[in-house]
């Protein structure tokens, strides 16, 4: 853009036409930071605000080519099982590439990645700087992660990987033009002032072992999914107004629509060198179930 795109106002604020310029080298330094960090090498990286958001456009992108974006058959995140249908009409699109939510969110089901590396597009809010990064960066095809979650890198940012070999220069010329209208400069210098900072580590490595305990009302409580993560799910159908209070206090979720308690630990590394947090979730049961 030129610098009349900008107020008089704003281009005092920000510098004139040096604005977009700023923005520009500063994804590039954030580009080149998170592959070398996150070993995305094999794949062309974009950034875009939100996860939602990235959907759409790929949403939109594979339509002009005559494919539809639909979700596989398992649980997804809310708002994006809002935004897709479930499966689409025979015939009329080259139908068949559907989104994998890598770590079902409400209950810790890992799902698993096609190896062929085909037909998926990949929501990899729950899998992305946690244990389980390399079965993602080796089986995805297109992937996009938040960098607010796990990374936790900066807060307005989601990663778009795209391996280049699956799909065409249109999409990704075209996904770049959409990254340049949709990132400001501000998450961009949060996320390379987190990254540049002293002894900065970029994965949450914290790992939970499956939970099986019983409850002083004669209650078993058994964990859902995936062991190894840095959450974990419990089936709870009933959920006191007092233990939804103490969820919040504990950095946890309840899901009123899958009567589902989610318990997560923050533990920053290495990649390869989780930290078991088991202990502390035990913990977390005891005070909300008020066990001595």
């Amino acid at each position: 853009m030129d610098p009349s795109a900008l107020s008089p106002q704003l281009q005092e604020q920000h510098g004139g036409g040096h604005y977009y310029k700023k923005v520009n080298l500063l994804r590039e330094a954030l580009r080149e930071k998170l592959t070398e960090v996150y070993r995305l090498e094999q794949y062309d990286v974009f950034m875009v605000q939100s996860v939602s958001i990235g959907l759409a456009m790929l949403s939109h992108l594979l339509h002009k080519q005559n494919i539809s974006l639909s979700l596989a058959n398992h649980q997804h995140y809310q708002p994006i099982d809002m935004l897709f249908p479930h499966s689409v009409a025979a015939g009329t699109e080259n139908s068949g590439v559907q989104i994998v939510t890598h770590i079902n969110p409400y209950t810790g089901e890992l799902n698993a990645l096609d190896q062929s590396h085909h037909r998926t597009v990949v929501d990899a809010s729950h899998s992305f700087a946690t244990n389980k990064h390399n079965d993602l960066i080796n089986n995805g095809s297109i992937f996009l992660a938040p960098l607010h979650k796990h990374a936790s890198v900066a807060v307005g940012l989601t990663l778009i990987a795209v391996r280049p070999e699956e799909y065409s220069m249109l999409l990704r010329s075209e996904l770049r033009l959409f990254e340049r209208s949709t990132v400001s400069e501000a998450p961009l210098q949060m996320a390379l002032e987190t990254i540049n900072a002293p002894g900065w580590q970029p994965f949450n490595v914290a790992s939970i072992d499956a939970v099986d305990i019983w409850l002083p009302d004669g209650a078993r409580l058994q964990s859902l999914g995936e062991p190894g993560l840095p959450l974990c799910c419990f089936k709870v159908p009933s959920f006191t107004p007092e233990q939804r209070q103490a969820v919040k206090e504990l950095n946890g979720s309840y899901f009123e629509h899958s009567h589902t308690l989610r318990l997560s630990r923050w533990t920053r590394g290495q990649n390869g060198r989780p930290v078991n947090c088991t202990g502390s979730i035990f913990e977390d049961i005891s005070k909300l179930w008020n066990i001595r």
